[in-house]
């Protein structure tokens, strides 16, 4: 039996006013995610996944950001249509966000416990205080803190960095939402502890049933994690596809340079592989294909002003080059 689908974007393009300019952060992407289903949206930094996502939420500054065309339906609600209240209710208790820095995430004159209660309090105004409070200290033993009931008391700069990034896991899923969105959750740890936030998070995900959407820049990271993964490159998708056909079988020049590109154990002491040139400022995107200067299958059709179409090369494998 097919699962229910909670999040469907359809055709969103966003945009950004900078100075006297305006330029183009997303172009005309669609996907849609089942309840319970994990997801991942991989690109190199500055293409477009943190504002696809954060759009979902409506949390992007409006001016300088604008909503070009496109719908986003969230649970049977259409999120651009919702009232400020509505959005409120939305945040946090249906959608819960870990951000990539938790120092920064974290209010630094607040205590923990507190920080935590809020997410409770706002959401569920009538739950007495002692139940938010031991509804706290149980979430703090769910992500893996120790010495709770000290812990509830201490500041964000009393913590470790793999501590303060619980502590906002544990704020993501106080009100056990549906869908969980993860914004480069490990960004800036070690990776003893990259390995073991990420093993909490599919934990969590499992443990609560939620839907998953990990923003990352590490094609690693999705093996383990998602079912389905979205390759992103300047504000568009380059590929969609099952996590297991897209490593077994790349169809996009991109792809298959960012899995070449991926530390092996027979790269041992050798030169890793690397894709020549950078990521283009979105000011000079190219009107046709975006990867074109950057890839080794260029051929003249790719210089033609007229995108690639994101078509189905086989079931439930979406590419969006020339070449197929």
């Amino acid at each position: 039996m097919a699962k229910k689908t909670l999040v469907k974007v359809n055709n969103l393009s966003i945009g950004f006013r900078v100075e006297e300019q305006y330029i183009q952060a997303v172009d005309s992407v669609s996907f849609s995610l089942a309840a319970g289903e994990s997801l991942g949206l991989v690109g190199e930094s500055g293409c477009g996944k943190s504002v696809t996502c954060m759009s979902i939420l409506k949390l992007l500054p409006m001016p300088p950001g604008r909503i070009e065309k496109g719908s986003i339906v969230f649970n049977g609600k259409n999120i651009f249509s919702l009232p400020p209240q509505g959005l409120y209710a939305l945040r946090g208790k249906e959608i819960g966000v870990i951000f990539q820095e938790p120092m920064t995430s974290l209010n630094p004159v607040k205590r923990i416990g507190e920080q935590v209660a809020e997410a409770l309090t706002i959401h569920f105004p009538d739950m007495p205080l002692e139940k938010v409070r031991n509804r706290t200290l149980s979430l703090f033993k769910e992500v893996g803190l120790p010495n709770q009931e000290d812990i509830y008391s201490m500041y964000p700069h009393s913590l470790s960095g793999g501590m303060r990034q619980r502590v906002v896991i544990a704020i993501a899923i106080a009100c056990n939402p549906k869908l969980l969105i993860a914004d480069e959750p490990t960004t800036a740890l070690d990776v003893t502890i990259q390995a073991q936030i990420m093993e909490l998070i599919k934990s969590l995900h499992k443990q609560y049933n939620m839907a998953l959407i990990l923003i990352t820049h590490n094609m690693g990271l999705v093996t383990t994690t998602c079912d389905r993964v979205i390759v992103m490159y300047a504000g568009r998708f380059a590929e969609v596809s099952t996590v297991k056909d897209l490593f077994k079988e790349p169809l996009h020049p991109y792809t298959k340079g960012l899995l070449r590109s991926i530390p092996t154990l027979d790269s041992k002491g050798g030169k890793l592989s690397s894709i020549q040139g950078t990521v283009p400022h979105p000011s000079e995107f190219l009107p046709g294909c975006r990867f074109a200067p950057r890839c080794p299958s260029r051929f003249k059709k790719c210089d033609q002003k007229t995108p690639p179409p994101l078509e189905e090369d086989k079931k439930g494998h979406w590419v969006s080059c020339w070449l197929y």
